[in-house]
């Protein structure tokens, strides 16, 4: 009997089964033809001035398209002040610049993930999502896209973003179906396309379920070996004028469409809404699982966003473990299955970008992403690495293809492409430092390279462990121009008071003994303060209290804010006054109760 092979859509459905909840169905009316509003987006700072910091003597890839590389970058504030070469950027220091020296190494522009769950999947499970942010962080993502956000999860992202939490920058799709293809109501209109919600948290467009994945079965034009063509949730009038409704309101529409009959009737509903026009909402397809050949070139024709899958699941086809799968498609439409490298060459210039989907895949590692795009290669559960048959193979792209996609095409779909995605002046300083050339070493080794650093708005978000060489404390713009000093009331010789503001997690200041303790940062000169934020270091976890006091007069402090409740190691307190606090230079945090030796991973002022 011929060996047949499962869809890539198929892992999809089962990896995501329970990941995402059903819910009541609320019938809304369909409007007829949009109009057309305009969409908005907002500009990062423009800066001017000397450099709080500049990387010199790199390999910068600027991710512009007629200015790819470069040899230094300069940093003011939050924002990028120059792109160009040593000499150019060394004649914006001064006395009070910081200067990191690459020394070769690769600086790029932070990663952006165009479609995930990272935050929403853990709240939906009422689970911590703020360790799965850490880790996104450190692999170099500094901006992403929440796509399962109902107004009870946006509630809690803007409670986190309230709290000074939301450490990348976060972009929510509110759900318009949920996964089965139900209507979830009018609770959208109550909010505006491309608004800010809260710091770090923006709202762009509408989640569309269009076929089954989570819920019920993809939607194929041919027939499953055990019957049945999947499960399409709206006939095509339908979806017309729910992209239609969406579209009047000034909404981008983000369709998840993983059968090519899903895509096909996306594409219309998208070209029906447009009538004619150019795609100015950036109107998206999610996932493209399977595309039919006939169906690559229409989505430039149309101006579509194709958002695309990173890692292929090659273990599967390798192995033929995609036998004990339910859906499963032969060989003969193998051609169909993520056709990246066919849907580039029938769409070029058009801004394809790339999604993770973690957790419903099993990583967000950009890298990862990167080395299975170009490759097509996975590692296997066993650590082995599974290679593509030819046919697999066949849809691999090129590293200089893939990063614009990972980066300003990312940013285009979300946006956010005036603030992020490319480094020029005036753009947001969210930047990266790779531990090699992704463009210089062989493909099989783009798995093994790190990140360094993440910087994200001009503060260092991670520092790997032995680099800190390349990783600039906070900056002279953002808490004066003195050199913070941090003071405790006792101290383990091996881990003082200025571990706890040194930029690194995993250096600690330990007071080796219980409350009440007290660890105060002497920030050198008054400053305006926006935001604190406090890295636990504590075990066992149990109940604590801090008191957080703040003040210009060391012998003078105001109390301002208690943290009480229940912590556990790695935890943030985030504490965010309603309006900065002007004229402050130090900073006090007063453990009263504690289940552990008193402690502190980072404290992080901004």
């Amino acid at each position: 009997m011929k060996k047949r092979f499962f869809s890539l859509l198929v892992l999809l459905s089962i990896l995501s089964a329970c990941a995402l909840p059903s819910a009541t169905p609320t019938q809304n009316p369909l409007p007829p033809t949009p109009n057309f509003p305009p969409v908005q987006s907002t500009s990062a700072t423009t800066v001017s001035g000397p450099a709080d910091t500049i990387f010199l003597h790199g390999a910068i890839l600027t991710m512009q398209e007629g200015n790819p590389t470069a040899q230094a970058i300069a940093v003011r504030g939050g924002a990028i002040l120059a792109v160009g070469n040593d000499s150019e950027i060394s004649a914006l220091q001064d006395s009070r610049t910081q200067v990191i020296d690459l020394n070769g190494l690769t600086l790029m522009p932070g990663f952006v993930d165009a479609h995930s769950h990272t935050l929403n999947q853990r709240l939906l499970d009422d689970q911590d999502p703020l360790p799965d942010q850490q880790m996104t962080i450190q692999f170099g993502i500094t901006t992403e896209a929440e796509f399962f956000v109902d107004e009870s999860i946006l509630n809690k992202l803007k409670a986190l973003a309230e709290a000074g939490e939301l450490r990348m920058r976060v972009n929510v799709y509110l759900l318009y179906t949920n996964n089965c293809g139900d209507l979830m109501g009018d609770w959208w209109k109550a909010y505006q396309p491309n608004q800010q919600i809260a710091p770090n948290l923006f709202l762009r467009g509408l989640k569309i379920f269009s076929d089954g994945g989570s819920c019920k079965a993809p939607a194929m034009s041919v027939e499953y070996p055990g019957g049945g063509k999947g499960d399409l949730f709206f006939s095509q009038d339908q979806m017309n004028q729910i992209v239609a409704e969406a579209q009047a309101a000034g909404f981008q529409v983000a369709i998840h469409a993983l059968g090519d009959r899903a895509v096909e009737e996306a594409q219309n509903a998208i070209a029906f809404a447009l009538n004619g026009q150019p795609n100015t909402y950036r109107h998206r397809i999610e996932h493209n699982a399977t595309i039919r050949p006939d169906l690559l070139p229409r989505y430039g024709e149309i101006g579509i966003v194709p958002i695309i899958f990173g890692t292929y699941s090659t273990c599967i086809r390798a192995t033929g473990e995609g036998k004990k799968f339910k859906y499963i498609l032969g060989e003969e439409y193998g051609a169909w299955d993520w056709p990246w490298r066919a849907l580039a060459d029938a769409n070029p210039g058009l801004p394809i970008a790339w999604q993770s989907d973690y957790p419903i895949f099993p990583t967000n590692n950009p890298l990862y992403h990167l080395w299975g795009m170009v490759t097509r290669k996975e590692i296997n559960a066993d650590g082995s690495i599974c290679n593509p048959p030819d046919w697999v193979k066949a849809g691999a792209l090129r590293v200089e293809e893939v990063l614009p996609m990972m980066t300003r095409n990312s940013a285009y779909a979300l946006f956010f492409d005036k603030e992020v995605g490319t480094l020029e002046a005036g753009k947001f300083a969210d930047l990266v430092i790779l531990s090699d050339n992704p463009l210089q070493v062989e493909s099989d080794s783009i798995k093994d390279m790190s990140v360094l650093m993440t910087m994200i708005g001009g503060k260092v978000e991670y520092c790997a462990t032995g680099f800190e060489s390349l990783c600039p404390s906070a900056s002279p713009s953002d808490v004066g121009a003195g050199s913070p000093v941090a003071t405790a009331s006792a101290s383990l010789s091996d881990s003082p008071a200025s571990n706890a503001i040194d930029g690194n997690i995993e250096t600690i200041w330990n007071s080796g003994a219980g409350p009440e303790q007290w660890i105060q940062i002497d920030l050198g000169k008054p400053a305006t303060i926006r935001a604190i934020r406090l890295h636990v270091s504590q075990y066992p976890e149990g109940e604590t209290t801090h008191q957080l006091w703040v003040g210009a007069d060391a012998n003078n402090l105001t109390l301002i804010h208690k943290f009480s409740g229940f912590t556990r190691d790695f935890d943030i307190l985030g504490f965010t006054p309603s309006t900065p606090l002007t004229n402050i230079r130090y900073i006090r945090i007063v453990t009263t109760k504690s289940s552990s030796w008193v402690a502190w991973r980072e404290i992080e002022i901004k």
